[in-house]
Protein backbone atom coordinates (compact mmCIF):
# COMPACT_ATOMS: atom_id res chain seq x y z
CA UNK A 1 0.00 0.00 0.00
CA UNK A 2 1.39 3.36 -0.97
CA UNK A 3 0.52 6.93 -0.03
CA UNK A 4 1.71 9.91 -2.02
CA UNK A 5 1.92 13.48 -0.76
CA UNK A 6 1.70 16.53 -3.02
CA UNK A 7 2.80 19.72 -1.35
CA UNK A 8 0.99 22.77 -2.68
CA UNK A 9 1.30 26.38 -1.56
CA UNK A 10 0.31 26.51 2.14
CA UNK A 11 -1.43 23.10 1.94
CA UNK A 12 -0.82 19.38 1.46
CA UNK A 13 -3.10 17.01 -0.47
CA UNK A 14 -2.89 13.37 0.62
CA UNK A 15 -3.67 10.61 -1.85
CA UNK A 16 -5.67 7.81 -0.25
CA UNK A 17 -4.13 4.36 -0.05
CA UNK A 18 -3.96 2.55 -3.40
CA UNK A 19 -3.45 -1.08 -4.26
CA UNK A 20 -0.60 -0.27 -6.67
CA UNK A 21 2.01 2.39 -7.30
CA UNK A 22 -0.41 4.35 -9.47
CA UNK A 23 -1.03 7.98 -8.54
CA UNK A 24 -2.68 10.91 -10.25
CA UNK A 25 -0.48 13.77 -11.37
CA UNK A 26 -1.88 17.12 -10.25
CA UNK A 27 -1.67 20.67 -11.50
CA UNK A 28 -0.64 23.33 -9.02
CA UNK A 29 -1.84 26.43 -10.87
CA UNK A 30 -4.33 28.67 -9.10
CA UNK A 31 -6.59 28.48 -12.13
CA UNK A 32 -6.78 24.69 -11.77
CA UNK A 33 -8.42 24.72 -8.33
CA UNK A 34 -11.43 22.42 -8.12
CA UNK A 35 -14.63 24.30 -7.31
CA UNK A 36 -18.32 23.39 -7.29
CA UNK A 37 -21.66 24.97 -8.14
CA UNK A 38 -24.44 23.26 -6.16
CA UNK A 39 -28.12 22.95 -7.00
CA UNK A 40 -30.67 21.96 -4.37
CA UNK A 41 -34.17 21.48 -5.77
CA UNK A 42 -37.34 21.30 -3.73
CA UNK A 43 -37.59 23.09 -0.41
CA UNK A 44 -40.60 23.74 1.76
CA UNK A 45 -39.47 25.16 5.10
CA UNK A 46 -36.72 27.36 6.45
CA UNK A 47 -34.87 24.44 8.05
CA UNK A 48 -34.55 22.56 4.75
CA UNK A 49 -31.31 22.71 2.83
CA UNK A 50 -31.70 24.87 -0.25
CA UNK A 51 -29.41 26.53 -2.74
CA UNK A 52 -29.48 29.82 -0.86
CA UNK A 53 -28.68 28.53 2.63
CA UNK A 54 -26.24 25.75 1.75
CA UNK A 55 -23.00 27.06 3.24
CA UNK A 56 -20.72 24.02 3.05
CA UNK A 57 -20.60 20.37 2.08
CA UNK A 58 -18.16 17.47 2.08
CA UNK A 59 -16.76 16.04 -1.18
CA UNK A 60 -14.98 12.79 -2.03
CA UNK A 61 -13.29 12.28 -5.39
CA UNK A 62 -11.79 9.37 -7.25
CA UNK A 63 -10.39 8.68 -10.69
CA UNK A 64 -13.20 7.96 -13.17
CA UNK A 65 -13.35 4.32 -14.16
CA UNK A 66 -10.73 3.38 -11.58
CA UNK A 67 -10.23 2.78 -7.90
CA UNK A 68 -7.71 5.51 -7.13
CA UNK A 69 -9.00 7.90 -4.49
CA UNK A 70 -8.08 11.50 -5.31
CA UNK A 71 -9.18 13.14 -2.06
CA UNK A 72 -11.43 12.15 0.82
CA UNK A 73 -13.87 14.21 2.88
CA UNK A 74 -12.77 17.60 1.59
CA UNK A 75 -14.87 20.40 3.09
CA UNK A 76 -15.99 23.00 0.53
CA UNK A 77 -17.33 26.35 1.71
CA UNK A 78 -19.23 29.05 -0.13
CA UNK A 79 -17.01 31.70 -1.68
CA UNK A 80 -18.93 34.17 -3.80
CA UNK A 81 -20.69 32.27 -6.58
CA UNK A 82 -18.82 28.96 -6.11
CA UNK A 83 -17.71 26.61 -3.34
CA UNK A 84 -14.00 26.08 -2.69
CA UNK A 85 -11.94 24.21 -0.13
CA UNK A 86 -9.45 25.75 2.25
CA UNK A 87 -7.25 22.73 1.46
CA UNK A 88 -7.19 23.81 -2.21
CA UNK A 89 -7.69 20.62 -4.18
CA UNK A 90 -6.47 20.84 -7.77
CA UNK A 91 -7.55 19.18 -10.99
CA UNK A 92 -5.27 16.36 -12.19
CA UNK A 93 -3.12 17.11 -15.22
CA UNK A 94 -5.20 14.65 -17.26
CA UNK A 95 -8.21 12.40 -16.89
CA UNK A 96 -11.69 12.96 -15.44
CA UNK A 97 -12.86 12.54 -11.85
CA UNK A 98 -15.97 11.21 -10.13
CA UNK A 99 -17.34 13.23 -7.21
CA UNK A 100 -19.85 12.63 -4.49
CA UNK A 101 -20.85 15.14 -1.88
CA UNK A 102 -23.07 15.38 1.17
CA UNK A 103 -24.32 17.77 3.82
CA UNK A 104 -24.44 18.21 6.76
CA UNK A 105 -21.22 16.93 8.27
CA UNK A 106 -20.30 16.74 11.93
CA UNK A 107 -23.92 16.21 12.96
CA UNK A 108 -24.95 13.40 15.28
CA UNK A 109 -27.94 12.57 13.07
CA UNK A 110 -25.77 11.75 10.02
CA UNK A 111 -22.69 9.57 10.50
CA UNK A 112 -20.31 8.85 7.62
CA UNK A 113 -19.79 5.07 7.66
CA UNK A 114 -17.57 4.56 4.60
CA UNK A 115 -17.56 5.07 0.85
CA UNK A 116 -21.00 6.56 -0.02
CA UNK A 117 -22.48 5.03 3.15
CA UNK A 118 -24.15 6.92 5.99
CA UNK A 119 -26.01 5.94 9.15
CA UNK A 120 -28.91 8.32 9.75
CA UNK A 121 -30.91 8.77 12.96
CA UNK A 122 -33.42 11.65 12.78
CA UNK A 123 -33.85 13.66 15.96
CA UNK A 124 -37.13 13.19 17.81
CA UNK A 125 -37.07 16.97 18.35
CA UNK A 126 -38.61 18.16 15.09
CA UNK A 127 -36.97 21.59 15.18
CA UNK A 128 -33.54 19.92 15.41
CA UNK A 129 -34.00 17.53 12.47
CA UNK A 130 -31.51 17.98 9.63
CA UNK A 131 -32.08 17.70 5.91
CA UNK A 132 -29.46 15.18 4.73
CA UNK A 133 -28.70 15.90 1.06
CA UNK A 134 -26.47 13.94 -1.30
CA UNK A 135 -25.01 14.54 -4.78
CA UNK A 136 -22.95 12.46 -7.19
CA UNK A 137 -21.58 13.31 -10.61
CA UNK A 138 -19.35 11.20 -12.80
CA UNK A 139 -16.66 11.76 -15.40
CA UNK A 140 -16.05 15.49 -14.93
CA UNK A 141 -12.90 17.06 -16.38
CA UNK A 142 -10.96 20.29 -15.99
CA UNK A 143 -11.50 21.14 -19.66
CA UNK A 144 -15.27 21.33 -19.21
CA UNK A 145 -15.61 22.56 -15.62
CA UNK A 146 -12.31 24.05 -14.52
CA UNK A 147 -13.52 27.59 -15.13
CA UNK A 148 -17.21 27.40 -14.24
CA UNK A 149 -17.06 24.90 -11.36
CA UNK A 150 -18.51 21.39 -11.27
CA UNK A 151 -22.33 21.35 -11.04
CA UNK A 152 -23.58 19.23 -8.13
CA UNK A 153 -27.27 18.37 -8.09
CA UNK A 154 -28.11 17.58 -4.46
CA UNK A 155 -31.01 15.27 -3.62
CA UNK A 156 -33.01 15.16 -0.40
CA UNK A 157 -32.45 11.62 0.88
CA UNK A 158 -35.19 11.55 3.52
CA UNK A 159 -38.96 11.38 3.28
CA UNK A 160 -40.86 14.49 4.33
CA UNK A 161 -44.10 14.07 6.29
CA UNK A 162 -46.71 16.82 6.71
CA UNK A 163 -50.20 16.85 8.24
CA UNK A 164 -53.31 18.83 7.36
CA UNK A 165 -56.61 18.69 9.24
CA UNK A 166 -60.09 19.62 8.14
CA UNK A 167 -63.60 19.46 9.64
CA UNK A 168 -66.59 18.45 7.53
CA UNK A 169 -69.03 18.64 10.47
CA UNK A 170 -71.42 21.53 11.12
CA UNK A 171 -72.07 20.36 14.71
CA UNK A 172 -68.51 19.73 15.97
CA UNK A 173 -65.39 21.80 16.49
CA UNK A 174 -61.90 20.76 17.58
CA UNK A 175 -59.14 22.26 19.71
CA UNK A 176 -55.93 21.01 18.06
CA UNK A 177 -52.52 21.48 19.71
CA UNK A 178 -50.24 18.81 18.23
CA UNK A 179 -49.66 15.90 15.89
CA UNK A 180 -47.27 12.97 15.76
CA UNK A 181 -46.21 9.95 13.72
CA UNK A 182 -45.60 6.65 15.50
CA UNK A 183 -44.47 3.05 15.13
CA UNK A 184 -41.85 3.65 12.44
CA UNK A 185 -38.18 2.84 11.84
CA UNK A 186 -35.98 5.31 13.78
CA UNK A 187 -32.61 4.72 12.04
CA UNK A 188 -31.15 3.20 8.85
CA UNK A 189 -28.12 3.20 6.55
CA UNK A 190 -28.10 5.09 3.26
CA UNK A 191 -25.79 3.72 0.53
CA UNK A 192 -25.47 5.21 -2.96
CA UNK A 193 -24.15 3.41 -6.06
CA UNK A 194 -21.99 4.91 -8.82
CA UNK A 195 -24.45 7.05 -10.78
CA UNK A 196 -25.27 10.69 -11.38
CA UNK A 197 -27.88 12.58 -9.39
CA UNK A 198 -28.47 14.93 -12.34
CA UNK A 199 -32.01 15.84 -13.37
CA UNK A 200 -35.10 15.69 -11.17
CA UNK A 201 -36.21 13.00 -8.72
CA UNK A 202 -39.19 12.18 -10.96
CA UNK A 203 -37.80 9.73 -13.51
CA UNK A 204 -36.07 12.36 -15.68
CA UNK A 205 -32.85 11.79 -13.75
CA UNK A 206 -31.39 9.20 -11.42
CA UNK A 207 -34.10 8.59 -8.83
CA UNK A 208 -33.17 7.79 -5.27
CA UNK A 209 -34.82 4.49 -4.34
CA UNK A 210 -35.99 2.75 -1.19
CA UNK A 211 -33.44 -0.12 -1.52
CA UNK A 212 -30.66 2.44 -1.03
CA UNK A 213 -31.83 2.54 2.58
CA UNK A 214 -30.98 -0.63 4.51
CA UNK A 215 -29.98 -1.97 7.94
CA UNK A 216 -33.12 -0.44 9.40
CA UNK A 217 -33.81 -0.43 13.11
CA UNK A 218 -37.13 -2.22 13.58
CA UNK A 219 -40.23 -0.08 13.99
CA UNK A 220 -41.77 -0.17 17.43
CA UNK A 221 -44.43 1.48 19.54
CA UNK A 222 -41.67 3.41 21.30
CA UNK A 223 -40.69 5.40 18.20
CA UNK A 224 -42.70 8.60 17.88
CA UNK A 225 -42.02 11.99 16.31
CA UNK A 226 -44.14 14.73 17.84
CA UNK A 227 -44.92 18.37 17.05
CA UNK A 228 -46.87 20.48 19.58
CA UNK A 229 -48.03 24.08 19.31
CA UNK A 230 -50.59 26.59 20.58
CA UNK A 231 -54.21 25.59 20.26
CA UNK A 232 -55.83 25.92 16.83
CA UNK A 233 -59.63 25.83 16.94
CA UNK A 234 -60.93 24.05 13.85
CA UNK A 235 -64.55 24.78 12.99
CA UNK A 236 -66.10 23.60 9.76
CA UNK A 237 -63.33 24.28 7.25
CA UNK A 238 -61.12 23.04 4.49
CA UNK A 239 -57.58 21.81 5.03
CA UNK A 240 -55.42 23.59 7.62
CA UNK A 241 -51.68 22.87 7.69
CA UNK A 242 -50.27 21.88 11.08
CA UNK A 243 -46.85 23.11 12.17
CA UNK A 244 -43.83 20.81 12.25
CA UNK A 245 -43.04 19.10 8.95
CA UNK A 246 -40.79 16.10 9.63
CA UNK A 247 -37.89 14.55 7.73
CA UNK A 248 -37.85 10.82 8.49
CA UNK A 249 -36.28 7.57 7.30
CA UNK A 250 -37.69 6.31 3.97
CA UNK A 251 -39.34 2.96 4.66
CA UNK A 252 -42.24 0.61 4.06
CA UNK A 253 -44.99 1.40 6.53
CA UNK A 254 -47.68 -1.01 7.75
CA UNK A 255 -50.87 0.55 9.07
CA UNK A 256 -52.04 -0.19 12.59
CA UNK A 257 -54.92 -2.68 12.28
CA UNK A 258 -55.68 -3.04 15.99
CA UNK A 259 -54.12 -3.30 19.42
CA UNK A 260 -51.37 -5.76 20.30
CA UNK A 261 -53.79 -7.61 22.59
CA UNK A 262 -57.32 -7.53 23.99
CA UNK A 263 -56.09 -6.21 27.32
CA UNK A 264 -56.95 -2.71 28.56
CA UNK A 265 -54.06 -0.34 27.83
CA UNK A 266 -52.59 -2.51 25.04
CA UNK A 267 -50.65 -0.49 22.45
CA UNK A 268 -51.18 -0.22 18.71
CA UNK A 269 -49.65 -2.82 16.38
CA UNK A 270 -48.65 -0.63 13.42
CA UNK A 271 -48.04 2.84 11.98
CA UNK A 272 -50.31 5.78 12.70
CA UNK A 273 -50.70 9.55 12.69
CA UNK A 274 -52.19 11.05 15.84
CA UNK A 275 -53.69 14.49 16.43
CA UNK A 276 -53.75 15.99 19.93
CA UNK A 277 -57.21 17.48 20.39
CA UNK A 278 -60.35 18.11 22.39
CA UNK A 279 -63.74 17.63 20.72
CA UNK A 280 -66.52 20.16 21.39
CA UNK A 281 -70.08 20.81 20.35
CA UNK A 282 -70.36 23.72 17.96
CA UNK A 283 -72.56 25.66 20.36
CA UNK A 284 -72.08 28.91 22.24
CA UNK A 285 -70.85 27.06 25.32
CA UNK A 286 -68.47 24.86 23.37
CA UNK A 287 -69.51 21.83 25.38
CA UNK A 288 -66.70 19.25 25.58
CA UNK A 289 -67.62 15.89 24.08
CA UNK A 290 -64.22 14.15 24.42
CA UNK A 291 -61.05 14.93 26.37
CA UNK A 292 -58.51 13.07 28.52
CA UNK A 293 -60.94 12.94 31.42
CA UNK A 294 -59.47 16.01 33.11
CA UNK A 295 -60.41 18.69 30.59
CA UNK A 296 -57.18 18.39 28.60
CA UNK A 297 -56.41 17.42 25.00
CA UNK A 298 -55.62 13.80 24.21
CA UNK A 299 -54.26 11.82 21.25
CA UNK A 300 -56.65 10.56 18.57
CA UNK A 301 -55.05 8.22 16.04
CA UNK A 302 -55.57 7.41 12.36
CA UNK A 303 -53.79 4.34 10.91
CA UNK A 304 -51.56 5.00 7.88
CA UNK A 305 -49.64 2.55 5.72
CA UNK A 306 -49.71 -0.14 3.09
CA UNK A 307 -47.19 1.72 0.89
CA UNK A 308 -43.63 3.06 0.97
CA UNK A 309 -42.17 6.38 1.98
CA UNK A 310 -39.70 7.00 -0.86
CA UNK A 311 -36.56 9.18 -0.64
CA UNK A 312 -36.96 12.77 -1.79
CA UNK A 313 -40.77 12.60 -1.66
CA UNK A 314 -43.17 14.58 0.48
CA UNK A 315 -46.24 12.86 1.93
CA UNK A 316 -49.05 15.16 3.03
CA UNK A 317 -51.75 13.53 5.15
CA UNK A 318 -55.13 15.28 5.30
CA UNK A 319 -57.36 14.12 8.17
CA UNK A 320 -61.05 14.85 8.52
CA UNK A 321 -61.41 15.35 12.27
CA UNK A 322 -65.18 14.86 12.05
CA UNK A 323 -64.53 11.11 12.02
CA UNK A 324 -63.20 11.32 15.57
CA UNK A 325 -60.31 8.90 15.18
CA UNK A 326 -59.44 5.97 17.44
CA UNK A 327 -58.06 5.72 20.96
CA UNK A 328 -54.30 5.35 21.18
CA UNK A 329 -54.54 2.35 23.53
CA UNK A 330 -57.15 -0.32 24.08
CA UNK A 331 -60.00 1.22 26.12
CA UNK A 332 -62.64 -1.50 26.18
CA UNK A 333 -60.39 -4.50 26.78
CA UNK A 334 -62.84 -6.89 25.16
CA UNK A 335 -60.79 -7.55 22.03
CA UNK A 336 -57.91 -6.16 19.99
CA UNK A 337 -60.04 -4.12 17.58
CA UNK A 338 -59.51 -0.38 17.36
CA UNK A 339 -61.86 1.61 19.63
CA UNK A 340 -63.52 4.64 17.98
CA UNK A 341 -63.58 7.87 19.97
CA UNK A 342 -66.99 8.95 18.68
CA UNK A 343 -69.25 5.90 18.83
CA UNK A 344 -71.34 5.57 15.70
CA UNK A 345 -69.39 8.26 13.88
CA UNK A 346 -67.91 7.43 10.52
CA UNK A 347 -64.12 7.35 10.72
CA UNK A 348 -62.94 9.49 7.81
CA UNK A 349 -59.46 9.61 6.41
CA UNK A 350 -59.65 12.16 3.64
CA UNK A 351 -56.59 11.92 1.42
CA UNK A 352 -52.94 11.13 1.20
CA UNK A 353 -51.00 13.05 -1.44
CA UNK A 354 -47.48 12.20 -2.51
CA UNK A 355 -45.49 15.06 -3.99
CA UNK A 356 -42.04 15.30 -5.45
CA UNK A 357 -40.08 17.42 -2.99
CA UNK A 358 -40.33 20.42 -5.28
CA UNK A 359 -42.78 22.82 -3.61
CA UNK A 360 -40.29 25.66 -3.99
CA UNK A 361 -37.32 25.41 -6.32
CA UNK A 362 -34.25 27.59 -6.67
CA UNK A 363 -31.44 26.80 -9.03
CA UNK A 364 -27.75 27.60 -8.93
CA UNK A 365 -25.90 27.78 -11.16
CA UNK A 366 -28.71 28.88 -13.42
CA UNK A 367 -28.67 26.93 -16.67
CA UNK A 368 -30.84 26.89 -19.79
CA UNK A 369 -32.20 23.48 -18.75
CA UNK A 370 -33.29 24.81 -15.37
CA UNK A 371 -34.81 27.94 -16.91
CA UNK A 372 -36.74 25.90 -19.49
CA UNK A 373 -38.28 23.74 -16.74
CA UNK A 374 -39.64 26.85 -15.02
CA UNK A 375 -41.16 28.57 -18.08
CA UNK A 376 -44.92 28.64 -17.72
CA UNK A 377 -44.67 28.02 -13.97
CA UNK A 378 -43.18 31.35 -13.01
CA UNK A 379 -42.40 34.67 -14.72
CA UNK A 380 -39.11 34.13 -16.54
CA UNK A 381 -39.20 37.26 -18.70
CA UNK A 382 -36.38 38.83 -16.67
CA UNK A 383 -33.93 36.41 -18.27
CA UNK A 384 -34.29 38.04 -21.70
CA UNK A 385 -31.07 39.97 -22.31
CA UNK A 386 -28.88 37.69 -20.18
CA UNK A 387 -25.92 35.92 -21.76
CA UNK A 388 -25.31 32.18 -22.19
CA UNK A 389 -21.89 30.50 -22.12
CA UNK A 390 -20.74 27.43 -24.07
CA UNK A 391 -21.78 25.07 -21.24
CA UNK A 392 -25.36 26.37 -21.19
CA UNK A 393 -25.03 28.48 -18.03
CA UNK A 394 -26.77 31.85 -17.81
CA UNK A 395 -24.61 34.82 -16.91
CA UNK A 396 -24.62 38.62 -16.86
CA UNK A 397 -21.11 38.69 -18.30
CA UNK A 398 -20.72 39.09 -22.06
CA UNK A 399 -17.08 37.95 -21.92
CA UNK A 400 -16.95 34.26 -22.77
CA UNK A 401 -20.61 34.15 -23.82
CA UNK A 402 -21.79 32.67 -27.11
CA UNK A 403 -25.23 34.23 -27.22
CA UNK A 404 -27.95 36.33 -25.62
CA UNK A 405 -31.40 35.11 -24.54
CA UNK A 406 -33.51 36.96 -27.08
CA UNK A 407 -36.98 35.49 -26.53
CA UNK A 408 -38.85 33.16 -24.15
CA UNK A 409 -42.11 31.60 -25.30
CA UNK A 410 -44.64 30.33 -22.76
CA UNK A 411 -47.43 29.13 -25.06
CA UNK A 412 -45.75 26.59 -27.33
CA UNK A 413 -42.57 25.87 -29.21
CA UNK A 414 -40.28 28.72 -30.21
CA UNK A 415 -39.38 26.69 -33.29
CA UNK A 416 -42.07 24.28 -34.48
CA UNK A 417 -39.49 22.29 -36.43
CA UNK A 418 -37.40 21.68 -33.29
CA UNK A 419 -39.83 20.12 -30.83
CA UNK A 420 -39.83 21.25 -27.22
CA UNK A 421 -37.93 24.49 -27.70
CA UNK A 422 -38.95 27.42 -25.49
CA UNK A 423 -35.95 29.80 -25.65
CA UNK A 424 -34.29 31.67 -28.54
CA UNK A 425 -30.61 32.50 -28.03
CA UNK A 426 -29.17 35.00 -30.50
CA UNK A 427 -25.45 34.92 -31.31
CA UNK A 428 -23.40 37.46 -29.39
CA UNK A 429 -21.47 38.23 -32.58
CA UNK A 430 -22.18 38.96 -36.22
CA UNK A 431 -21.08 35.84 -38.10
CA UNK A 432 -20.28 37.45 -41.42
CA UNK A 433 -21.49 39.29 -44.48
CA UNK A 434 -22.86 37.22 -47.36
CA UNK A 435 -25.66 36.97 -49.97
CA UNK A 436 -28.80 35.02 -49.14
CA UNK A 437 -28.57 33.34 -52.56
CA UNK A 438 -25.67 33.99 -54.93
CA UNK A 439 -27.73 32.76 -57.94
CA UNK A 440 -30.36 35.48 -57.82
CA UNK A 441 -33.65 34.45 -59.44
CA UNK A 442 -33.02 30.72 -59.78
CA UNK A 443 -36.16 28.75 -58.75
CA UNK A 444 -37.51 30.08 -55.44
CA UNK A 445 -38.25 27.14 -53.11
CA UNK A 446 -41.34 28.43 -51.20
CA UNK A 447 -40.06 27.71 -47.71
CA UNK A 448 -43.02 29.44 -46.09
CA UNK A 449 -45.47 27.14 -47.89
CA UNK A 450 -43.42 24.03 -47.07
CA UNK A 451 -42.57 24.62 -43.41
CA UNK A 452 -44.94 27.35 -42.20
CA UNK A 453 -44.05 29.95 -39.60
CA UNK A 454 -41.74 29.57 -36.57
CA UNK A 455 -39.60 27.04 -38.39
CA UNK A 456 -36.24 28.69 -38.99
CA UNK A 457 -34.39 25.51 -38.03
CA UNK A 458 -36.07 23.43 -40.78
CA UNK A 459 -35.76 26.21 -43.37
CA UNK A 460 -32.05 26.75 -42.72
CA UNK A 461 -31.39 22.99 -42.79
CA UNK A 462 -33.26 22.70 -46.11
CA UNK A 463 -31.20 25.48 -47.67
CA UNK A 464 -27.97 23.96 -46.39
CA UNK A 465 -28.88 20.43 -47.51
CA UNK A 466 -30.01 21.69 -50.93
CA UNK A 467 -26.83 23.60 -51.83
CA UNK A 468 -24.57 25.20 -49.20
CA UNK A 469 -22.43 26.84 -51.87
CA UNK A 470 -25.51 28.64 -53.23
CA UNK A 471 -27.31 29.64 -50.01
CA UNK A 472 -24.38 31.30 -48.28
CA UNK A 473 -26.24 33.00 -45.42
CA UNK A 474 -27.78 29.67 -44.36
CA UNK A 475 -24.37 27.99 -44.66
CA UNK A 476 -22.71 30.62 -42.44
CA UNK A 477 -25.39 30.22 -39.77
CA UNK A 478 -25.55 26.40 -39.93
CA UNK A 479 -21.81 25.99 -39.55
CA UNK A 480 -21.24 28.71 -36.97
CA UNK A 481 -19.31 27.24 -33.99
CA UNK A 482 -20.65 23.82 -35.00
CA UNK A 483 -20.39 21.56 -38.00
CA UNK A 484 -23.39 20.45 -40.03
CA UNK A 485 -25.89 21.50 -37.42
CA UNK A 486 -24.45 19.69 -34.39
CA UNK A 487 -25.57 21.43 -31.24
CA UNK A 488 -23.01 23.49 -29.37
CA UNK A 489 -24.98 23.03 -26.15
CA UNK A 490 -26.48 19.65 -25.34
CA UNK A 491 -30.23 19.80 -25.90
CA UNK A 492 -30.12 22.80 -28.24
CA UNK A 493 -30.85 22.90 -31.96
CA UNK A 494 -27.49 24.19 -33.13
CA UNK A 495 -27.26 27.44 -35.07
CA UNK A 496 -29.65 28.56 -37.83
CA UNK A 497 -31.14 31.67 -39.45
CA UNK A 498 -34.35 32.72 -37.66
CA UNK A 499 -37.38 32.96 -39.91
CA UNK A 500 -39.54 36.06 -40.18
CA UNK A 501 -41.81 35.25 -37.21
CA UNK A 502 -38.87 34.40 -34.97
CA UNK A 503 -37.13 37.57 -36.10
CA UNK A 504 -40.23 39.53 -35.07
CA UNK A 505 -40.05 38.03 -31.58
CA UNK A 506 -36.36 38.92 -31.39
CA UNK A 507 -37.10 42.51 -32.51
CA UNK A 508 -39.66 42.93 -29.74
CA UNK A 509 -36.98 42.25 -27.12
CA UNK A 510 -33.98 43.91 -28.73
CA UNK A 511 -33.56 46.51 -25.94
CA UNK A 512 -34.58 44.37 -22.95
CA UNK A 513 -32.58 44.62 -19.72
CA UNK A 514 -30.53 47.48 -21.15
CA UNK A 515 -28.84 45.28 -23.75
CA UNK A 516 -28.91 46.24 -27.42
CA UNK A 517 -29.06 42.84 -29.13
CA UNK A 518 -28.80 44.14 -32.68
CA UNK A 519 -26.25 46.79 -33.45
CA UNK A 520 -26.12 47.05 -37.24
CA UNK A 521 -28.29 46.88 -40.42
CA UNK A 522 -29.42 44.65 -42.24
CA UNK A 523 -29.67 41.00 -41.06
CA UNK A 524 -30.89 38.01 -43.04
CA UNK A 525 -33.82 35.77 -42.09
CA UNK A 526 -34.33 32.29 -43.58
CA UNK A 527 -37.49 33.19 -45.58
CA UNK A 528 -37.37 34.07 -49.24
CA UNK A 529 -39.56 36.92 -50.50
CA UNK A 530 -40.69 36.19 -54.05
CA UNK A 531 -38.39 35.10 -56.88
CA UNK A 532 -35.79 37.85 -56.49
CA UNK A 533 -35.70 38.87 -52.85
CA UNK A 534 -35.34 37.45 -49.34
CA UNK A 535 -36.39 38.64 -45.92
CA UNK A 536 -34.09 40.60 -43.64
CA UNK A 537 -34.58 42.88 -40.68
CA UNK A 538 -33.00 46.01 -39.28
CA UNK A 539 -32.00 47.13 -35.81
CA UNK A 540 -34.97 49.50 -35.87
CA UNK A 541 -37.24 46.46 -35.81
CA UNK A 542 -38.37 46.79 -39.42
CA UNK A 543 -38.66 43.72 -41.65
CA UNK A 544 -36.71 44.39 -44.79
CA UNK A 545 -37.04 43.01 -48.28
CA UNK A 546 -33.62 42.78 -49.93
CA UNK A 547 -32.21 41.34 -53.15
CA UNK A 548 -31.02 37.77 -52.60
CA UNK A 549 -27.62 38.54 -54.09
CA UNK A 550 -26.97 41.49 -51.77
CA UNK A 551 -24.47 40.84 -49.01
CA UNK A 552 -26.04 41.49 -45.61
CA UNK A 553 -25.08 40.68 -42.02
CA UNK A 554 -25.78 37.28 -40.46
CA UNK A 555 -26.87 36.84 -36.83
CA UNK A 556 -27.55 33.12 -36.27
CA UNK A 557 -29.57 31.85 -33.35
CA UNK A 558 -30.35 28.53 -31.69
CA UNK A 559 -33.36 27.30 -29.77
CA UNK A 560 -33.52 25.32 -26.54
Amino acid sequence: MKKRLFFLPMVAIMMAACSSNDTIEVNENKGDLISFRPIVKGVTRAADVNTDNLASFVVNAKQSGGSISYFDNGVFNKSGSVFVSESKYYWPASGPLDFYAYSPSGNAQVNYSGYKTFTVTPSTTIADQVDFVFAATMNKSKEDYGASGVPLNFRHTGAKIACNVKNSSTTLKFDVCGWKVGYICPAATFTFTDANTDGNNDGSGTTLTLPQWGSRTAASIGTEYESTFSVNQIGQSGATSLDGQMILIPQAITAASGYASGSVGANLNGTYIAVKLKIRNNDSAGTIIADDGAGNAFWAIWPIGGYNWEPGKKYTYTIDLAGGGYYETNKEGTDGNLDPILEGAEIKFATVTVDGWTDVAKYYPEALADLKARIGIEDCSGYVGKYVDKNGYITNNKTGSIGTIAHIKTDGDVDKSYAGSRIIVLSTNIVGNAPWDNCGTANPISLEETYGIYSGYAKTKHLYDTNPSQYLAAKAAWEYQSKNGNAVITGSSGWFLPDGKQATDIYSNRYRNGLNLLDDDIFWASDEYGPNDALGWSKSGTQWCSSRTTSNKIYPCFVY
